[in-house]
């Protein structure tokens, strides 16, 4: 429910606030007076088309915020919710540059959403919005919402849903039978190439340092030769030299040091001799062996191309082509399995359409009679009115087709809604369903747009009481020229505009008991009140 609607430079309304009651509000006005100001809000704050031509003259920026209580929890999805107690606020920002941008809580987020939170919650009745009464799904909505069958469409939507869902994996699964031989071969081969190369995580690092080694083989052989070769001639001279100071350690103790020193460096120097002689005796050109190295490399290149750049990309595919291929040979039993499910939901799915068709078919005489009786009270005394289901192919909707008939004037049979009604009289056709919904919509507010357009005093008097009746069951906004049905209003609004400093200004008051009084005598164009 709407509780409170702030309006901020939005077309001639500089700034305004407006406390909804619970039941039904009106606003009056004279032509021209910006009444459209607050229906454009309430589009706005909807999530419907903004126009950047709402922006008030010599403005920047219009601002519309909302406030709901209650409203749907479940609806915000990651949308942080107030404090308990507290209402949902809703701002939609218009620019004059034509941008727009729509906030919950002060969370940004796109118009679709707005659109989709607000849907249920605010539903606009006037010549526009009637046409959505021309849509055959439509009217299948407003029966089975006269008929309670609103849990059982669902169940049956969910179903289809789960038809399809399983069509559409059984086909993909006969598909896959059908190409499973040359699958089978392309998964079998990929693993087979995997599991003969037999790559090993370290592997790489190792082998890249043995192709390097036997690359470069008849160099390292060359270039350690002749350092074994130079500490061939240097170790008896330094043998030499260590016995030599050795001797002289008897005759002074801090030649020790130094003697222990070079006879260390003798030791090492014949130790780097011999191992460089033994390595020089194993490094030797390889032909085969550098072959057979620059082979596995190449293999492994080979499998890093097709399958991944790394190890563990390629051991990820090992075990998807496992998979894959456990799918596939059991392929038989999925399809099995699958046509199996498809089968039951169909069924499933078909006898709820049979059960969900014989309570439509079961409440449209019951709902064709009482909203003819509604609309007889609406002073369309000779109006014919019939929804009529036909047969159609299963679908999410079931295997119902609606189509509502109405006739206005005497002697005409009734016709489809396109072809047998104005716009005044689809609004009042409009305005019956829904006091015929009253108990059963969950829409928490409605507003009217002069729905009293085109209409005698009288007729003007039975849709105030309509309107008040359907308002104990719904909020109610509207906007009216009758005084019959300002009369009915729980809460009263007087738009008017002013000029101030040569400028067009809107006002929007809310009216006490005396103010009302003086409304009436201006709608009636009467002085001295009514």
């Amino acid at each position: 429910m709407l509780t409170r609607l702030r309006l901020k430079d939005l077309i001639l309304i500089e700034e305004a606030e407006i406390e909804f009651a619970r039941g039904l509000n009106i606003f009056t006005g004279e032509t021209g007076s910006g009444k459209s100001a607050i229906l454009s809000a309430i589009r706005l704050i909807s999530g419907e088309r903004a126009e950047s031509e709402w922006v008030r003259d010599g403005a920047l920026m219009a601002v519309v915020e909302a406030h709901l209580f209650p409203f749907p929890l479940d609806r915000l999805r990651e949308i942080q919710a107030p404090e308990p107690g507290e209402p949902l606020k809703i701002r939609r920002e218009l620019h004059k540059s034509g941008k727009s941008r729509c906030f919950i809580e002060d969370q940004l987020v796109p118009a679709g959403f707005l659109r989709e939170l607000m849907g249920p919650l605010v539903q606009r009745v006037d010549q526009s919005s009637s046409l959505t009464l021309l849509s055959s799904e439509e009217q299948l909505e407003i029966l089975d919402a006269f008929a309670g069958c609103g849990s059982e469409a669902e169940r049956l939507a969910a179903l289809y849903s789960a038809l399809l869902e399983a069509q559409k994996e059984l086909k993909e699964a006969l598909s896959a039978q059908e190409s499973r031989a040359r699958g089978l071969d392309r998964a079998k081969s990929d693993l087979e190439m995997i599991e003969e190369t037999g790559w090993k995580k370290e592997e790489e690092e190792s082998l890249s340092r043995l192709h390097l080694l036997l690359t470069h083989a008849q160099e390292l052989s060359e270039k350690i030769g002749r350092a074994a070769e130079g500490l061939s001639s240097l170790s008896p001279r330094l043998r030499q030299m260590s016995y030599l100071l050795e001797s002289t350690v008897p005759l002074d103790a801090e030649l020790a040091s130094p003697a222990g020193g070079l006879k260390t460096a003798s030791i090492e120097l014949e130790e780097a001799e011999r191992f460089l002689r033994s390595y020089a005796s194993r490094v030797e050109a390889d032909p085969a062996r550098l072959a057979a190295a620059e082979k596995r490399i190449g293999a492994i290149e080979t499998l890093k191309k097709r399958f991944g750049p790394s190890w563990d990309d390629v051991e990820r595919k090992k075990n998807e082509l496992s998979a894959e291929i456990d799918r596939l040979l059991s392929l038989d039993e999925t399809v099995a399995s699958l046509e199996q499910n498809a089968r039951r939901l169909e069924e499933e799915t078909k006898q709820a359409a049979r059960e969900l068709s014989e309570k439509r078919q079961k409440a449209a005489p019951l709902f064709n009679r009482t909203v003819l009786e509604e609309l007889r009270s609406l002073n369309l005394p000779s109006a014919a009115f019939q929804a009529n289901l036909e047969a159609k192919s299963l679908s999410g909707l079931g295997i119902d087709a609606a189509l509502f008939l109405f006739s206005a004037n005497p002697g005409l049979p009734p016709l489809p809604l396109d072809q047998a009604t104005s716009g005044g009289e689809l609004s009042r056709l409009l305005l019956a369903i829904k006091i015929v919904l009253a108990d059963k919509e969950k829409t928490a507010c409605l507003v009217f747009d002069e729905i009293d357009s085109n209409v005698g005093g009288q007729t003007a008097a039975v849709l105030g009481e309509k309107l008040q009746k359907l308002s104990k069951h719904r909020q109610i906004v509207c906007v009216t020229h009758f005084v019959q049905v300002a009369r009915c209003a729980l809460r009263h609004f007087a738009v008017s505009k002013v000029e101030k400093g040569g400028r067009a200004k809107t006002l929007v008051d809310r009216l006490d008991a005396e103010a009302r009084e003086k409304e009436y005598a201006r709608m009636l164009g009467s002085k001295f009140g009514v």
